[in-house]
């Protein structure tokens, strides 16, 4: 898909979607001469350091075009997750989980090993982008939006595959499972979004997360507007009205006492 044609790929979605947020396009910078010209770097132009999610948050809400490096990053587990952070012993015994997450060590260990991760060193950084104003070839596509409309996006993956869409939950750290964890596996992935999201992301309590490798945008198009086509599947999700409604029993006796006074009338 060419990049001019991004924008036709944002209006399809907010036609079929009806989204709150912006859809943000992600990518991995290799060297900090692939970042857009008027990229934000939190600590260069806002005197802060931001979480990944925080950032995602920023550009999915304020429209803004957003890089993180390892100077701009507050929180060092996403930090890592992008490779731009080493990860010493200390962290991989699980010394980060344990007593907030993990009763254990060894539990500790085993959630830090299964974080998708980025090789470390390989990037410099991250950029982020409302899907509207992306000047570049993203690696994953995030979408923000209620359980509905999450639901429609994955209806619309399986529109051409079938069978069912397997997505991991760890409670933590969901900035991986959002930006990473599409381009390393090559499937979407739909994410209760983590506390830290929730805190630092401000993520609303009716929010869900679905993401997906830009190799598969057109596929996710193609399904929406195919079962849209359809008609079963439709967001906002087309209720059922033609029923007859039931009522309070002093109601229904009142119907009957209409009734009888309309047949004596009829006498």
């Amino acid at each position: 898909m060419e990049l001019n044609e991004l924008a036709s790929v944002d209006e399809k979605l907010n036609r079929y979607l009806r989204l709150n947020t912006f859809p943000v396009s992600v990518k991995f910078l290799a060297s900090w001469d692939e970042m857009p010209e008027r990229a934000k770097r939190p600590y260069r132009d806002m005197n802060n350091r931001f979480t990944t999610c925080q950032a995602i948050s920023m550009s999915r809400r304020f429209g803004w075009v957003l890089a993180l490096g390892r100077e701009d990053s507050s929180c060092v587990l996403g930090a890592m997750a992008l490779g731009l952070e080493k990860q010493l012993s200390h962290y991989k015994q699980g010394n980060l989980c344990v007593d907030l997450y993990t009763e254990n060590l060894e539990a500790g260990r085993l959630s830090e090993e299964s974080v998708p991760r980025l090789p470390e060193g390989k990037y410099v950084g991250v950029v982020f982008a409302p899907l509207n104003r992306t000047t570049f070839e993203p690696d994953s596509i995030v979408i923000y939006a209620n359980s509905a409309q999450i639901m429609r996006l994955g209806q619309a993956y399986l529109w051409k595959r079938g069978g069912t869409l397997n997505s991991e939950f760890r409670g933590r750290i969901d900035c991986a499972d959002v930006a990473i964890a599409p381009v390393i596996t090559g499937q979407p992935q739909m994410i209760v979004p983590c506390t830290g999201d929730r805190i630092f992301g401000q993520v609303q309590d009716h929010e869900v997360a679905f993401s997906f490798p830009f190799s598969l945008v057109e596929d996710i198009i193609d399904g929406l507007e195919a079962t849209h086509k359809a008609g079963a599947a439709r967001y906002p999700v087309t209720n059922w009205l033609n029923y007859t409604g039931g009522f309070p029993m002093s109601y229904d006796k009142y119907r009957e006492m209409l009734d009888h006074n309309d047949e004596k009338n009829d006498r």
